[in-house]
């Protein structure tokens, strides 16, 4: 193979989006010159065997694939798109939408642990299920537990009701521990809510841990902890015991009012929105800034950093309702909120597109319902499982 080192090198910084204009003209130009003789598939287990990383393997194997079929089309320059493209939201559009969903059969080559890639035709939402686990560390499958009384604890009782809720109840007021720690999670796929002991509500989303105290009013103050994911909540008022939420980048105190924390690790920020009444939100860092948020406001904590925004109540309450929405939301956004409820890995194909989208969708829906409404901006999917998780692989159309 002619300049081997430098096209080695040229095809690692092409798999790295770190290619030069200049550098992608040389690569395109040698591509084009050569029939599909195996030489770059020779060139693909060499960068394997240097260390390439995991996540690069798809880039690798649209390469091999792009030798055989469309070479010239698959490797050319990608364009920007520019961000003032929208869709416009409509549930009753959506509901007539025909065009057919982008899922194409991916061949059955094997990955490097010889695990066979099987095309999947759709995927199905989320459902209201949890894990508990008790002071003591027993873990009880709320979605495999019957209804009724579940746990009995030190003058407290833990039940589950009809409509798929966890309620504490104090049935002796007095002998209850303060540091009688529950947590509640929810995994990928999984949603719940609970009623705590002091009467404050809390919806949690997927991908979600709660740790809160049985005895949640015993002390000077009712602290609870959102070690990840996103609640949202209704707080009982109690002016002689502040309710207040910490989570690993901020603290929420308030006395009794509505409002939605999110938390994930992956999106680097964590945003509180102000539905009724007041909250006072503070950094956790070593200098301490803190703000108070009005209804309709949220704010967003980052790097010890806060400030705050009017909020769009629709886009950021619309899981607790049951929907998934998003508005002038970059594809990475709406893909890991879809990742979440859907319990899929999300892989990309070359660089996201730049567009921006708007879109509703009820929560109930199937995973193909959604992707209707990102399909319509040039965006493709394949959908696969590979060692038994299902992979949404994202590609943008020329």
């Amino acid at each position: 193979m002619e300049n081997d080192q430098n096209i080695q090198s040229l095809f690692a910084k092409y798999l790295d989006n770190t290619i030069s204009a200049d550098e992608y003209e040389a690569l395109l130009h040698y591509f084009g010159k050569q029939e599909d003789n195996g030489e770059l598939y020779e060139l693909v287990l060499k960068e394997v065997s240097g260390g390439l990383p995991v996540r690069n393997q798809v880039r690798l194997e649209k390469a091999v694939d792009a030798v055989s079929h469309r070479l010239r089309d698959q490797l050319q320059p990608k364009k920007i798109v520019g961000l003032g493209k929208y869709i416009p939201y409509a549930a009753a559009v959506f509901l007539f939408i025909t065009i057919g969903i982008s899922f194409y059969i991916i061949s059955t080559r094997t990955s490097e642990n010889n695990d066979p890639q099987i095309a999947v035709a759709d995927v199905n939402p989320g459902h209201s299920a949890a894990t508990l686990t008790l002071a003591d560390g027993k873990r009880i499958f709320l979605n495999d537990a019957s209804i009724g009384a579940i746990a009995n604890d030190q003058g407290i009782s833990v039940s589950k009701t009809k409509n798929g809720e966890l309620v504490y109840t104090i049935k002796e007021a007095n002998g209850i521990p303060e540091n009688t720690i529950n947590t509640l999670s929810t995994a990928n796929g999984e949603t719940y809510q609970i009623v705590l002991s002091d009467g404050t509500r809390v919806w949690l989303n997927a991908a979600t841990t709660l740790q809160y105290a049985a005895n949640l009013g015993a002390g000077k103050s009712r602290n609870v902890k959102l070690l990840t994911g996103e609640a949202y909540f209704e707080v009982q008022k109690d002016k002689k015991h502040p309710f207040i939420v910490e989570t690993p980048a901020q603290k929420v105190e308030v006395l009794g009012t509505h409002f939605n924390i999110n938390s994930y690790a992956d999106e680097g920020k964590t945003v509180t929105t102000l539905a009724e009444g007041s909250v006072k939100v503070s950094t956790s860092g070593d200098r301490e800034r803190h703000i108070i948020l009005k209804p309709g406001e949220q704010s967003l904590a980052v790097n010890n950093n806060i400030k705050v925004r009017e909020a769009d109540l629709q886009a950021a309450l619309a899981w607790k309702d049951g929907k998934i929405y998003f508005k002038d939301a970059p594809i990475q956004e709406v893909l890991r909120q879809v990742s979440r409820w859907y319990n899929i890995q999300i892989e990309y194909r070359g660089t996201p597109t730049e567009e921006v989208f708007n879109g509703g969708i009820k929560r109930n829906e199937n995973l193909s319902s959604v992707l209707r409404i990102l399909e319509l901006s040039n965006v493709n999917f394949k959908l696969i499982k590979r060692n038994n998780i299902h992979v949404l692989i994202v590609s943008k159309t020329y």
